[in-house]
């Protein structure tokens, strides 16, 4: 049976205590939610299903007659947030690769809202349609043939609908393809603003073209994030799998070699096991992070090689997710703009958070350091060793070393750094792909790792400082139509009003007005977004005013005298008007446990009918049956 919500929009009940979790325990929940990135997901098409497969092997074939005229040919990847700092990372990854086989670079990116979106949330740019077309049509400007790959995790993104529209109308030049984690009759049915289609009638429509392959949908289901919605997680990991996989079969097969995209996904799952093995020290740092983000310290990761740039992007992240400050979490890069090697060049001009450079730390960041503040270094070997500056300084420090050395040494100052070594078990992806292609690639399996320790670090810091209560991510941004939607159901979820009444407190936090005038209340989504943008803490009080049924004021001074949004909303609900609250709570998330329900509120229940109750509310019922409340 197909859920009436996306599927990366529901609700996983594997990580709903993560809010409540110690923090090994996090990161035993990212692992185990991370195996449906394998595994699959109920019964769900999954990487390896036959259609997905099938797909992704005619897309390899076509990518090698691209490449076989590059000088005249294209390859266009695309997408918003993380998805497209992915389709930059692998861009920049496969035009080196083409160099180093003496063919013409033709790997080009699209982010909406430009190189600056790099670095720093543009989301509102994900809502353009007609600007997402208008980039393409210059990217492939004199190409011949144009490979478009859109990213858009929840099928959603009105940027790339308007990119996939445009290619189906040029199928003499164009490809299309889609990635996405949602079944196709799950992709967003709501007509995009500005526009005539909704983005279910772009995917209608590119279904028809594979029979004929004319046209791709790689749509495998990974499964509800961990923390729900956030696709930067899950999603954003199997993307990075299924364009490097796609491409290192192309170019395998340019040199003479025949590898299969399958076998490549399949060597991946090593760098899963790898990784995770070394969760007891991967929760200590995710400790100490919580630790420096609740004291009002800074989280700055310095990074070398395409690993700094996996720090760059999971900093990025985080002000869209958890509502944090630029400075909360940082990235830094060897040699800045000059390795990164982005479109737009240098940006440090723009300001201090496009300073990226491991010498701009140094002069900016390095001296003000304080005890609060944790300094992640990211490197491969021992030939990266830190500023003996950096060495004096008082704040936590931790040195993450990741490669396939199993006598690897690490760096003598083991009273400075907490260390942490992945060692990547390259016999067996050896024995998958050969020891050339390994070799070869072997860069892109330390960045996988890299993902996995960085969202595991910034995902418990942000769960730590607060910002996630049950396993939503009650702070984001509705900076985009996405999550304008997303932050309606959160309120749903949590107050158990109608979507129209939703609607109204979260406009009466965006305008900070608890009577909304005629503009406000007809005014488009868009102009909406722009307001909400520029604010802070809209979500929390939206929902604070709606549960309590106080003033926006009221709201806001509430959640000022307690920054860890869990514990206002734990003290807000014992003032919620509704006495079935906690029971609506508990069928949506299904705890193990009452300890986080006042039972009070749960005994109600059983007080009036409660055979209609039961059947109303049959997993709370048998919960508190089980614990021998009734």
């Amino acid at each position: 049976m197909t859920p009436e919500k996306p599927i990366t929009e529901l609700i996983n009940p594997k990580s709903n205590n993560i809010d409540v979790a110690n923090p090994l325990e996090i990161v035993e929940i990212l692992e185990d939610c991370d195996s449906e990135i394998f595994k699959g997901w109920q019964s769900y098409p999954n990487l390896y299903s036959e259609r997905i497969q099938r797909n992704l092997d005619n897309i390899v074939e076509i990518t090698v007659n691209i490449l076989k005229n590059s000088s005249k040919n294209s390859i266009i990847l695309s997408g918003c947030g993380t998805s497209g700092r992915l389709a930059f990372l692998i861009a920049r990854t496969f035009n080196e690769k083409l160099k180093k086989l003496g063919l013409t670079p033709c790997c080009d990116y699209l982010i909406a809202g430009g190189d600056i979106a790099l670095f720093t949330s543009q989301e509102s740019g994900e809502d353009d349609p007609i600007n997402g077309k208008d980039l393409l049509i210059k990217a492939g400007k004199g190409k011949k043939k144009v490979l478009f790959i859109g990213i858009t995790c929840g099928l959603s993104a009105p940027f790339v609908a308007g990119q996939l529209d445009y290619c189906m109308q040029r199928l003499d030049k164009f490809i299309p393809v889609v990635i996405g984690f949602n079944p196709s009759a799950l992709a967003r049915n709501i007509i995009i603003e500005n526009w005539h289609k909704t983005f279910l009638n772009v995917m209608e429509e590119l279904l028809s073209l594979e029979g004929s392959k004319k046209g791709f949908i790689i749509n495998p289901v990974v499964g509800p994030e961990p923390i729900t919605g956030s696709s930067r997680m899950k999603s954003g990991t199997a993307t990075k799998l299924i364009l490097e996989s796609i491409f290192i079969a192309a170019l395998s097969r340019i040199t003479g070699q025949k590898i299969i995209a399958q076998l490549i996904l399949n060597s991946y799952e090593t760098v899963y096991n790898d990784l995770y093995s070394e969760k007891q020290k991967i929760s200590k740092v995710v400790k100490l992070a919580g630790e420096s983000l609740k004291s009002g310290g800074s989280i700055y990761y310095i990074g070398y090689d395409s690993l700094g740039i996996m720090g760059m992007i999971d900093a990025s992240e985080c002000r869209p997710t958890y509502g944090a400050s630029l400075d909360d979490v940082r990235g830094f890069l060897s040699n800045g703009f000059k390795n990164l090697r982005n479109k737009d060049g240098s940006l440090s001009h723009v300001g201090k958070h496009f300073r990226i450079s491991i010498e701009e730390f140094n002069s900016d960041i390095l001296p003000y350091l304080k005890s609060e503040d944790l300094v992640v270094l990211l490197v491969k070997d021992n030939e990266y060793l830190p500023d003996s500056n950096l060495m004096s300084k008082s704040c936590k420090k931790v040195l993450f070393v990741v490669n396939d050395k199993h006598d690897g040494m690490l760096p003598s100052n083991q009273d400075v750094f907490i260390h942490i070594k992945v060692t990547i078990n390259s016999s067996e992806i050896i024995q998958l792909i050969s020891k050339p292609i390994y070799e070869e690639y072997k860069q892109v399996y330390l960045e996988l790792a890299t993902k996995w320790f960085l969202n595991s670090l910034s995902t418990g810091a942000h769960i730590m400082k607060g910002k996630v209560y049950q396993n939503i991510m009650i702070d984001l941004k509705p900076s985009n139509n996405k999550l304008f939607h997303r932050a309606i159901h959160i309120l749903q979820n949590f107050n158990g009003l109608t979507a129209e009444e939703c609607i109204e407190y979260l406009l009466r936090s965006i305008y900070e007005a608890d009577v909304l005038n005629e503009d406000q209340l007809t005014s488009p989504i868009a102009s909406h977004i722009q307001v909400a943008a520029t604010k802070n803490m809209v979500i929390p009080t939206a929902l604070a005013a709606s549960l309590i049924k106080c003033s926006i004021k009221e709201a806001k001074e509430k959640i000022d005298e307690e920054p860890v949004l869990r514990t206002v909303f734990l003290q807000t609900l014992k003032f919620a008007k509704s006495k079935y609250f906690f029971a609506q709570i508990c069928e949506n998330y299904k705890p193990k446990s009452i300890k986080m329900y006042p039972i009070n509120y749960l005994k109600v229940l059983t007080k009036t009918n409660p055979a209609k109750k039961a059947l109303r509310y049959p997993y709370t019922h048998d919960l508190l049956s089980k614990h021998g409340k009734l």
